[in-house]
């Protein structure tokens, strides 16, 4: 559940009425990649359905195996599956509604524990020296040791729910979103919190603009973070902690990722009936200089749900993720043609390598 709640409803009732996908021909059944040549997608899955789920792709020709969790475990990944991270020998899943982090053998696909929060509702996660951190709705963040596989400490924070976070030198940098005040109206903070890894403490926060949801690390002392607003004029920053600067992108930003001093996003932005458009962008890290990309592709493509680039080889993968259908993935080469097109699950939301 990445969008606001109001937001979520709203548009699922307008896009109900959508048009569905023409048949496709069945695909023949793909091979198991390698590791070292596996990618794996999450799926969110819908609100209350239970249907969460990882598909596995091969890196070499974009082939995909559906149901991947589910067929290596007999069960589903549960409800709501948030974030996804490859770190160390594992894989690591936030499943926020059902309350667990998943941890997953990336070559099985069988699930090694499922740890369960309580009713912390996990939400992202970074990992760093041996531990993962995982931003949680009870306004904290919760600090889970690799090797045991155990929750060793919690750090409250005063900001509202913490979304997205990333991790610079020494400290960890949580993105403070939104919640609902006392009469059920969403009210939204415009703060960055700063937690010191060393002691476990928020140290202080940075003030950003409003919604801030989505940040990563750019290089030792910058980090870009998407501000929402009401998710009608998103707006992306670049701080830089070490000259306590901050710079606002030309263009605004969605979702990103980082590859290779570029930045590369896309931006939704909607009409009057919550119809939606994505533009796509490269952006220089160094020079913040903004450069369409994927533009006969924009049409196509604006239900964006994620944009993830391949460490390996440079390829760019969007997932297309109508509310009310299965998700398209579509891989591009670095210089914008198409390589391939699949099916992907239920809001499929991130690619991991």
């Amino acid at each position: 559940m990445k969008r606001n709640i109001t937001l979520f409803l709203t548009l699922t009732v307008l896009l109900l009425t959508g048009c569905k996908k023409d048949p496709q021909p069945t695909p023949s059944t793909p091979s198991t990649p390698s590791e070292s040549n596996s990618a794996y997608l999450l799926n969110e899955g819908s609100w209350g359905g239970n249907d969460a789920e990882i598909c596995l792709i091969n890196r070499s020709n974009t082939d995909i195996i559906p149901d991947w969790f589910t067929r290596n475990n007999g069960r589903g990944l549960g409800d709501l599956g948030q974030d996804l991270i490859h770190y160390g020998s594992n894989l690591y899943a936030t499943v926020h509604t059902s309350n667990t982090i998943e941890v997953i053998n990336p070559v099985t696909g069988k699930s090694i524990k499922q740890i369960n929060m309580g009713s912390r509702g996990p939400r992202y996660i970074a990992a760093h020296n041996g531990k993962i951190y995982v931003s949680c709705y009870d306004k904290s963040i919760v600090r889970i040791d690799t090797l045991s596989l155990n929750i060793e400490a919690s750090c409250p924070l005063s900001g509202m729910q913490p979304e997205q976070l990333c991790i610079i030198g020494d400290n960890l940098y949580v993105c403070n979103s939104w919640q609902y005040d006392a009469n059920g109206n969403t009210i939204y903070d415009s703060t960055v919190s700063v937690v010191n890894l060393s002691t476990f403490t928020e140290t202080g926060k940075i003030t950003v603009a409003t919604n801030p949801n989505r940040i990563k690390a750019i290089d030792s002392h910058r980090f870009i973070v998407a501000c929402s607003g009401d998710f009608s004029s998103p707006l992306a920053l670049v701080v830089d902690i070490l000259n306590n600067t901050q710079t606002p992108l030309s263009v605004p930003a969605t979702n990103f990722d980082i590859y290779n001093n570029n930045i590369y996003l896309y931006s939704t932005a909607y009409d009057s009936l919550w119809n939606p458009t994505a533009s796509f962008y490269r952006v220089d890290a160094s020079t913040l200089q903004a450069t369409p990309i994927l533009q006969n592709y924009s049409s196509t493509l604006p239900y964006a749900y994620a944009i993830n680039i391949d460490p390996f080889n440079g390829n760019i993968y969007i997932c297309n993720s109508p509310y009310t259908e299965n998700a398209d993935l579509y891989t591009f080469s670095p210089d914008g043609s198409l390589l391939r097109k699949v099916e992907g699950g239920i809001l499929a939301s991130k690619v991991v390598f």
